[in-house]
Formats: structure tokens, C-alpha cells, sequence
């Protein structure tokens, strides 16, 4: 047997009282939330986030059993990683986060926002997002936080998520006066104060597409757990935490998986519920609780915890063992052959409670302690898990740190704290520095899944758009750019900073410098939508040049002064230039020559191709105004009004029936390109939007400017879904 070496290193131990001082742990901004191992061993999934569910803060780390190292860091997470489940063949994981919707541009770490809980596929070697579901949830006046577990059954095909909603409401205390009256229903003078519910449910879905499949009622006002039994047909739910001193009898309930009744209830328990476990041939079900108790220290209140475990037979539900008077109790464990369980949390030595583990051998009815290190109850054992062959035991010591125990040796083998993954992981307070950085340039990749943006100082960002992720980064140089460009497939960019051309693609950290054919100063750049090539101005001469090589492709000589706007069409085989008097040239680039020109009737901020190449958006500088110009008849089709200040982006849908502007009114405008109407005003910048990007599939628009932000905003609704920094 896989533990007796336990008893060998330290002898048997009767079962004792223990009444000791305990506590939970607080005020961390790291904790952890769940740990899994992938079926195969080799991973270690750790689920953290920060206490305060304000600060948006979560992520999962993939750490190599074997090795120790570091594997990968899924991140863009706006809330806590409650729980991790990998599938049966080890290739997803499937997490449930508590997210916090942002409902200003300019959020503080303190604003909560609107919470929900969000179900994502990844791929556990790449961490690559597959899919997402974010759970229905009841709005609540004065608040609500949502929070879920989700957890595959043991053939993979069902996922068996808990989740709680913490509603706030009041009564009493404050008069009702100063409240709404659909608040809380209430006479005039009636005092009324604040208090918290909590609303529980199980769901079972399916594991792959999350389609629900059964929903069950739990009946609760405090947070629930779940586990299912080894054959999938039973799930057991416990109440996670309920206030001291009061217990409900019937807070361990068995259901039918198939149809959600109610299968059987554990009633009278002595205790708050810690842990709940079938064994592997599922014939037993045992569970732990633990009854907390004050006494007065004169300079203060001790917590006095005293545990007790109970073993059921499933079938009869005849209770066949019973151990009383215990340590504190915060998890247990089945052995593979079902002979025996591991108990962690706290084990007494020399009066102390400090941090351990306990066997307990279920045909000896012996029990023997091992102590994990740790000098007090802040390092208790917690969330016990042993890898498939049970080689490996796994366990949460503290609030932030887990520890891997090979159980053959019965020592440390890996440790893993907050701090254990370096600069693999951006604190989220960051997200919430104020930047006097503008981002002027912003773009989607083809697949929608990645935006980039440049900023002022030189400095370029890629994002994860589905998750807000930073998946790469290059530093600014601290020097102002005059011009940038963004080819339309987000690949390839340049920019021109004191005087000198500069390229990169995604795939580069580094900047190659360009010569410009005459070496003469530069007044407007733009890249083909391919990225492949680079138009440039210099005097009275457009200059195409291949990205690749740098070379001179051909000239386009004209004779309108200089020219301060490029601007590409999307299948790039047009050419649309503006210069000071508003006269736009149409150039044909397969001919290599002046197609037409458009008088817009005076100087023009921006130009803006559509997508099939028949309509040119042009901002004009004088009056803020935006007209869609015919380019076959060279006539003005539309012209749009609603900004009141200078417009510095023009963006289309790819279906091109909408256009997105913004400007220096700090505002964006949705317009319906076929009527001219505005669809969406998006309000909210608190400085000028120099950016506008849609994404590919036309449900994202993303706008940039101010304090190094990138906004994300849901087009059907006009509602902000994220800010990336």
C-alpha cells in the first residue's frame, strides 16, 4: 500500500482532542483558489486571484511536476479563478472566473462594477483560449458578486458547476426615506440597514459546448460546493460557509445527476461542512466538519476549532465510522484502493496546532500525523489533491502557496508561492495607473483573436481581445513618433521619429531603420493593408517601397503641394492622397496613374477607404463633418454631423455598412453608412480618440487614445466590454 511508509515515519497516533486558536486568513492579494493535476501528472494547475474581488485580478498557472518550471500563465482574467477541471483526455481545462463588468473608461481599483461568472475553454499546453460562456445571472439594486465552481464528471462529458450570487439589500438602521423605493419596499420613517444573501444553484452542463442540461435547486442562502460520485450518477453539494454558531441540519445533500432530485441529506451535523469525498469504488462517502467555539483571553477572543469525521456506507447510508474530537479539519482524500484517507489541515504537536497531514487506515482504525512545515495555523493544510497514480499528493499551505509531497518518500518535492512565477505576472494595480501616453495607432488581427497598439513614445502592445490578455510587448524609446502606421492585418508598422523611418512586424521585438530614396524629410506615411508595402511622401513625390527589402518600387509624381494623408485600399490596388487645399487624388497603382480627384472643399484630417473600395470616408478639418464620397461618379453620397471638434479617426465595418469616428470631443460615433443615421454614440474618453479599429466579424469596435488605453466596445449594444492597458 502507497502510504504506509506515513505510519512508519510517524507512528501511530491515538485520535485526540484538540482545541486550539484559529482563523482565516486575510488581507492577500494572491490567493488560491483551486489546484488540479492534468490526468497525465505532468501539470500542476494553480487557480489564484486577489482577495478584494475590486481589483480585477486573476490567473492560472501551469507548473511542471517533474521539473518545477513554470509552463505557461493564462491571465486576462477581471476577477478571481474560482475553480480549474481539466478534461478527461488532459487536452482542456476549464475554468470559472468571477468577472467585473467595467462600467466606466476610467475605473478605480476600488469600483466593483457588475459581476458574472464566466466559464472559458483552454488548451492546457498553449493556454490558448477556445471558447467562453458567461453564465446568466439576476441583477441585484444595490450590488452583486457572483462566484462559481465548475468540475468535469468522471467520464468528461458533464461539467457540474455551483454557483452563488451575494446580493445586497437593507433593513433597518437607516431611514427608508433616503433610499429608492425599489430598493426594499418599506414605510415612510422605517430605519433599514445593509445586509447580504447569497443565492445558490447547481447546474449540469455539457462539457464541451456548455450547454445546460439540468438545473437543480439548491434552496441555500450561503455558498455551495460540489462533487460528483466515481460513477457520475450522484452529486454531492455542502455549504461552503455559514456564519458561526448556526448550522442547518440538512447542509450535505446528495443528487441524482440524471434527473436533480434529491437522493439523500446528512443531517444533524455537528459543524460547518469542510470536505466532502467519495470513495474510488464509490461504496463510501465521508465527510468532515468542524464546530468553532470563543474563549475570552482577556486581551482578546480566541476561535477554538475541534473537528470530527464521518464515513458513510452509500448504499444503506448506514453510518459505519465516526472520528470525534479531531484537529481542525479542512480537507480530505481517498486513497486509490479505498482503504484509507488522508485528513489535512492542522495536527497537534506539544500543545501547538501547527500545519499537517494525517492518514487514517480504515481497517486498523489507526490514525498517523505528519507535519508539512509551517510554523502556525496561517500554513494549514488545504484543498488536498493526489495526482492519478497517487505518486503525487498536492495541497494549498496558506492562503498563497502550494506545496507537492511525493508519497512515496513522504517529502517536499516542489513549493510554489505568490511570487513563484516573476515577471510572468502583471500586477493588476497597474491596470488602474493613470498614463499621460496616448495610443494613436490600433488594428485587429485578421481572426479577430489579437489588437495591437502603438503609443506616443514608440511603445507597442499586443493584446488577446477575447481575454485582455498582454501577449506582447515592446518598449518605447521615450521619443514622440511624428507619424505611424498600421497595415490593416495588424502585422507590419512603421513610424517615423525625428526624421528617421523605422519598420517592424509582430513577430519582431526589434526596429529596422529604413532609408528613404533622396534622404528628404518625410510628412506622411501608410502601409498596404497587406503590409507589404510603404507609401511615403517626401517634397512633391509619393514614394512606394517594399516592406521586405526596403527598395524603391515606383514613383507617383504630383502636382498639389504636399501631400499630409495616405490612405490604401483594402484589396490595395488604390491610392487615396489629400494635401492642404482639399483636393484628394485617386490613384490607380495597376496603371500607376492619377484616376480622378475630389474636391472635399478644404483641409482634410482623415481618409478612410471602404471595404469594397467604392466609397472614400474624408474628415474634414473645417467643420468636423464626414462625407462618404462616390468614388465612381466623384460625387458626395452622405455627409455626416455630430462631432463638435476636430475628427482623428474613421473606421469601417468589414461588411462596410457602418463607420465608426472619433475625435477630439472625446466621443465615438456609430453611422449606418447606407442612411447616414448614427447607431451608436460612445461616450466615456476622458481624452481625444485618436484610433478606430472593428473588428474582423464586426461585433468589437476598438477605440484608442488617452492614458494608454485601448477601449473595447460591444457594437450591437454600444456597451463597453473592456479596457487593455
Amino acid at each position: 500500500m502507497v502510504f504506509v511508509l506515513l505510519a512508519e515515519l510517524c507512528g501511530v497516533a491515538a485520535c485526540v482532542s484538540a482545541q486550539v486558536q484559529t482563523r482565516v486568513p486575510s488581507g492577500s492579494d494572491d490567493v488560491v483558489f483551486a489546484i488540479a493535476f492534468s490526468p497525465d501528472e505532468r501539470i500542476l494547475a494553480i487557480a489564484r486571484g486577489a482577495g478584494d474581488p475590486a481589483q480585477r485580478f486573476g490567473r492560472i498557472e501551469l507548473w511542471d511536476t517533474s521539473t518545477g518550471k513554470l509552463r505557461h500563465v493564462i491571465k486576462g482574467f477581471d476577477g478571481p479563478v474560482g475553480s480549474i477541471s481539466f478534461s478527461s483526455d488532459g487536452d482542456t481545462i476549464v475554468s470559472a472566473s468571477s468577472e467585473m463588468q467595467i462600467e466606466k473608461i476610467q475605473p478605480s481599483a476600488g469600483s466593483l462594477g457588475a459581476g458574472f461568472v464566466e466559464l472559458r475553454w483552454w488548451d492546457a499546453k498553449s493556454g490558448e483560449l477556445k471558447q467562453r460562456l458567461r453564465l446568466p445571472a439576476a441583477s441585484s439594486p444595490l450590488g452583486n458578486y457572483e462566484f462559481a465552481r465548475a468540475i468535469h464528471s468522471p467520464d468528461g462529458k458533464r461539467l457540474a458547476v455551483t454557483e452563488y450570487q451575494e446580493r445586497s439589500f437593507v433593513t433597518g438602521d437607516i431611514p427608508s426615506t433616503f433610499l429608492p423605493r425599489s430598493i426594499l419596499p418599506a414605510a415612510p420613517g422605517d430605519h433599514i440597514r445593509f445586509q447580504a444573501v447569497f443565492n445558490s444553484s447547481l447546474k449540469l452542463l455539457d462539457a464541451e459546448t456548455g450547454e445546460l442540461q439540468l438545473k437543480v435547486n439548491i434552496k441555500r442562502n450561503q455558498p455551495v460546493r460540489a462533487i460528483f460520485s466515481p460513477d457520475g450518477e450522484l452529486v454531492a453539494t455542502w455549504t461552503q460557509r455559514v456564519p458561526a454558531n448556526t448550522w442547518n441540519k440538512d447542509q450535505v445533500i446528495l443528487w441524482n445527476a440524471r434527473t436533480g432530485k434529491e437522493e439523500h441529506k446528512v443531517k444533524d451535523l455537528n459543524g460547518e461542512p469542510r470536505s466532502v469525498v467519495f470513495s474510488p469504488d464509490g461504496k463510501l462517502f465521508a465527510m468532515a466538519s468542524t464546530k468553532y467555539r470563543e474563549r475570552d483571553l482577556g486581551e482578546g477572543i480566541a476561535i477554538i476549532a475541534t473537528s470530527e469525521i464521518r464515513i458513510f456506507d452509500v448504499h444503506a447510508w448506514k453510518l459505519v465510522a465516526r472520528l470525534t474530537n479531531l484537529d481542525p479539519i479542512n480537507s480530505l482524500a481517498f486513497a486509490p484502493d479505498g482503504r484509507a484517507f488522508i485528513i489535512g489541515g492542522l495536527v497537534t504537536r506539544k500543545a501547538e496546532a501547527v500545519p499537517g497531514i494525517k492518514l487514517f487506515d480504515l481497517q486498523t482504525r489507526s490514525l498517523s500525523s505528519l507535519f508539512t512545515g509551517g510554523e502556525d495555523f496561517t500554513e494549514a493544510v488545504d484543498a488536498l489533491v493526489l495526482s492519478k497514480s497517487a505518486d503525487l499528493l498536492a495541497f494549498q499551505s496558506g492562503p498563497t502557496s502550494v506545496k507537492v509531497f511525493d508519497t512515496q518518500s513522504w517529502r517536499m518535492k516542489q513549493r510554489w508561492d505568490a511570487d513563484s512565477a516573476g515577471d510572468a505576472v502583471e500586477r493588476p494595480t497597474s491596470r488602474f495607473l493613470l498614463s499621460l501616453k496616448r495610443v494613436i495607432a490600433v488594428a485587429f488581427s485578421p481572426d479577430s483573436r489579437t489588437i495591437s497598439g502603438e503609443t506616443d513614445d514608440g511603445e507597442i502592445k499586443w493584446w488577446d481581445a477575447r481575454t485582455g490578455e498582454l501577449k506582447q510587448q515592446i518598449a518605447g524609446d521615450n521619443e514622440s513618433p511624428s507619424l505611424v502606421a498600421t497595415a490593416a492585418n495588424a502585422n507590419m508598422h512603421a513610424e517615423v521619429t525625428n526624421g528617421v523611418l523605422r519598420l517592424w512586424n509582430t513577430t519582431s521585438q526589434t526596429k529596422r531603420t529604413v532609408a528613404v530614396p533622396g534622404g528628404e524629410s518625410i510628412s506622411a506615411i501608410a502601409l498596404s493593408s497587406a503590409g507589404e508595402v510603404l507609401a511615403v511622401e517626401t517634397g512633391n513625390d509619393l514614394k512606394l517601397l517594399d516592406v521586405k527589402s526596403g527598395k524603391l518600387l515606383k514613383i507617383l509624381p504630383h502636382q498639389h503641394g504636399q501631400v499630409s494623408r495616405i490612405e490604401f485600399s483594402r484589396d490595395d490596388r488604390t491610392l487615396a492622397t489629400s494635401g492642404g487645399d482639399g483636393k484628394i487624388s485617386i490613384w490607380d497603382l495597376s496603371r500607376e496613374g492619377l484616376e480622378k480627384i475630389i474636391d472635399s472643399g478644404g483641409p482634410v484630417s482623415v481618409l478612410r477607404f471602404s471595404p469594397d473600395g467604392h466609397t472614400l470616408a474624408i474628415a474634414s478639418l473645417a467643420n468636423f463633418s464626414v462625407g462618404l464620397w462616390n468614388l465612381q461618379t466623384g460625387s458626395l453620397q452622405q455627409k455626416l454631423n455630430s462631432h463638435t471638434a476636430v475628427v482623428n479617426a474613421l473606421a469601417f465595418s468589414s461588411d462596410g455598412q457602418m463607420l465608426a469616428s472619433g475625435g477630439d470631443d472625446r466621443m465615438v460615433v456609430i453611422w449606418e453608412t447606407r442612411s447616414g443615421k448614427h447607431k451608436r454614440k460612445l461616450k466615456g474618453h476622458d481624452q481625444t480618440v485618436a484610433s478606430l479599429a472593428f473588428s474582423p466579424d464586426g461585433t468589437v469596435l476598438a477605440s484608442a487614445g488617452g492614458n494608454a488605453a485601448v477601449v473595447l466596445w460591444e457594437v450591437e449594444k454600444g456597451r463597453l466590454a473592456r479596457i487593455l492597458r
